[in-house]
């Protein structure tokens, strides 16, 4: 193996085996569904996404933080919204 192919995984390695940490500085925790810390956000959930259409590999598993999706999801509902309210085909919401 050449210096920079076992630097670069050795980089990967050190990444990859790092503790995740919340967004408050948290280390992230691995606990099942019935636990208390299920809903806390340094807690840790998996997920596997959609496969690509017209593929049979099955969809990436994306672990990240509650804290993590929990933001995603709202990002992706606020440009939902967004996208609504600027829409031409008068398809928007009412304020009220």
């Amino acid at each position: 193996m050449t210096p920079i192919k076992l630097f670069l995984a050795a980089s990967a390695a050190a990444f990859i085996t790092s503790p995740v940490l919340a967004g408050d500085g948290e280390k992230a925790e691995i606990v099942s569904e019935g636990s208390e810390k299920a809903d806390h956000d340094a807690t840790v959930r998996c997920k596997r996404l959609a496969p690509p259409v017209g593929t049979r590999m099955p969809g990436k598993k994306v672990c990240k933080t509650n804290a993590a999706w929990r933001l995603e999801k709202e990002a992706a509902r606020d440009a939902a919204r967004e996208s609504q309210d600027r829409s031409a085909t008068g398809n928007t919401r009412s304020n009220g």
